[in-house]
Parts: C-alpha cells; sequence; structure tokens
C-alpha cells in the first residue's frame, strides 16, 4: 500500500500540471515588490527585521467637490510638500510596531504659511495567517493603534497652520495579500485594506483652529468617525520592474463643536459628512528584495464637501 502511495505522489509530482504549479510558486517567491503607493502593508515575517521607507508628496489642491458630488474646477492656490516615513520592526515573527512620522509645509502658492509636525500614528501589527510562498497563498493581517495628537490644530495664525485634530484616536485596520502568477511568469500581487479612526475623547478649542472658529472661540470638538477601504494591485514586467495600481475609498463623519464665540454666542454644530475616492498609478524599481524605489501620483476621482488634489510622490524603501 505504501508503495502504491508513494507511487500516485511520483506521478502527482511529475505531471504538467504539478510543474506549472511549482514553477508559478517560484515565480511568486522570486519575485521583488515595493509598492503600491497607498495600501497599508502585512506585518513582517522575521523578528528583528526593521523597514524603513521615507515618502516624498507634493500636493497640489486642483479644486472641491460640493455636497452633491460636483467638481468645482481652480483650486485656492494651497500646496502642501508633505515628508511621511513608514517605520516598522518586527517584534516577533507575527508582531510589528510600525509608525508614521510626518512632517509637512503648506504654502498658498506664493509664501509659506505653515510648518510642523502633523498627528502621528502609532500602531501594533499581527499576522493572523502567513503567506506561505504559494500561488494564491494570502497573508492576514490586523493591526490596532493610535493617533496621537502633536500636530497644531488651535490659537493658529492662519488656517493653514492647522496640522492635526487636538484628539486622542483609536484605529483599527486589516490587510489581506496574495500573489498569483500569471502566463508568461509575471506575478501579480493584491492587497485589500481596511481602517477606521475613531475619537476616544474630545480635543479642547480656543480661538482660530482647524474646526472653523475664530478668535475668541472657547470650547470642545469631537471629530467624526473616519473609514478607508481599497484594493491595490502590482504587475510584474520582470523581477525588478512593477506597475502598481491603488483605487481608495475614504469617508469621514462630521465633527460636533460645542463652545462661546467672542461675541458670547454659544455655538453647537455639526460638519458635513465627507467622502473621497482616488487612483494611484505608479512605477517601482526594486534593486532586490529588501530594497525599492516607486514613484506615482494620487489623483481624486470623486468625493464630496472634500478638495480634490493632485499628488506626486516618490518612496525608497529599504529593509534591514
Amino acid at each position: 500500500m505504501k508503495t502504491v502511495c508513494a507511487a500516485i505522489a511520483l506521478c502527482a509530482l511529475g505531471s504538467p500540471g504539478a510543474t506549472l504549479a511549482q514553477d508559478g510558486d517560484l515565480a511568486v517567491r522570486n519575485q521583488w515588490f515595493t509598492g503600491s503607493l497607498e495600501a497599508s502593508s502585512p506585518a513582517l515575517s522575521t523578528a528583528g527585521t526593521l523597514a524603513i521607507e521615507p515618502y516624498l508628496i507634493y500636493k497640489i489642491d486642483t479644486g472641491a467637490y460640493d455636497d452633491r458630488g460636483h467638481r468645482q474646477s481652480g483650486g485656492d492656490g494651497v500646496q502642501q510638500l508633505q515628508s511621511v516615513t513608514v517605520v516598522k520592526y518586527a517584534l516577533t515573527d507575527r508582531v510589528s510596531f510600525q509608525a508614521l512620522p510626518t512632517v509637512v509645509r503648506v504654502t498658498d502658492g506664493h509664501d509659506a504659511r505653515g510648518l510642523g509636525i502633523a498627528d502621528l500614528p502609532i500602531e501594533l501589527e499581527y499576522r493572523l495567517k502567513d503567506e506561505n510562498g504559494r500561488s494564491g497563498s494570502p497573508s492576514i493581517t490586523a493591526s490596532a493603534g493610535l493617533v496621537l495628537p502633536i500636530g497644531r490644530y488651535d490659537h493658529l495664525t492662519t488656517v493653514l497652520d492647522g496640522l492635526g485634530t487636538g484628539a486622542l484616536l483609536a484605529k483599527q485596520g486589516i490587510v489581506v495579500e496574495s500573489l498569483f502568477d500569471t502566463t508568461g511568469g509575471h506575478p501579480v500581487r493584491l492587497r485589500l485594506f481596511a481602517s477606521m479612526t475613531e475619537a476616544l475623547a474630545s480635543a479642547g478649542v480656543r480661538d482660530l483652529s482647524v474646526y472653523g472658529t475664530t478668535d475668541g472661540f472657547v470650547g470642545h470638538a469631537m471629530p467624526g468617525v473616519s473609514a478607508q477601504v481599497g484594493v491595490a494591485a502590482g504587475y510584474a514586467l520582470d523581477q525588478r520592474w512593477v506597475v502598481a495600481l491603488d483605487l481608495v475609498r475614504s469617508d469621514a463623519g462630521g465633527s460636533r463643536l460645542t463652545g462661546v464665540d467672542a461675541g458670547g454666542t454659544v455655538r453647537r454644530t455639526t460638519g458635513r459628512r465627507a467622502s473621497r475616492t482616488t487612483l494611484a498609478p505608479a512605477l517601482e524599481y526594486n534593486w532586490s528584495a529588501r530594497a525599492g524605489l516607486i514613484a506615482g501620483v494620487e489623483v481624486t476621482v470623486a468625493g464630496r464637501n472634500t478638495p480634490s488634489y493632485a499628488a506626486p510622490q516618490i518612496a525608497f524603501a529599504v529593509a534591514f
């Protein structure tokens, strides 16, 4: 009986289908990826690994979407130069710590108006299911963390100085990643990702702020719940060159504001819900499995109560 089983196993391994599957798995394991631009990445799989990916982003307002989703062309001239660095460290083979420190320079098209540090997201990621190198086999990573309110948000000189919310936020997310081989040996990597952010407490607000208040106002604001869902794909032209594309939908609930303005009038308002859909095509070049460069542009294609923009960006990723 053991001889028969062994013979069947050898026949299976020697069959064309098994050979194709093995070739596909080998192509997937040998492929190098860096991107995409917008998708979250899974937890690192080897304890002690440090991954750093600094982004340089130039964001240009191109108009705005009204409450009915109609886009009004012609932005207000506001431009942002952002330095965003993804820092990730593998505490174990399944658990990683991630932080995204961000520095922003804001201008109105003529003079610099704001320079500062934005709110800081930090989180722990846990790989629930590990990718095992087989074509189509997924990895699943869940994450939980905080957004620390370190960016300026009230008592501003100009609203362009506002880079935060003032409130401590809780964030949860999930990333599902799978790699597939295709005809001709061009592996494809797909990522599905989603996250939700909600305030744990309200923020004290004074004077001019990101919540639309003016000098003399005193009160509190509670940011609305926000959510994001997206899909990302990377198609390998060869081992080093990859074409990537993200499609992302973001939604944010209106902030609740209560307080008294300079004239003594009590204000209780709730902001409008906002949504945005973006596309981000990109091209990446990988020197190895641990180092690569990606460049592309993120553009809004739909929205409600939100600015439209174009954001060319470039990032270098390296793992140690």
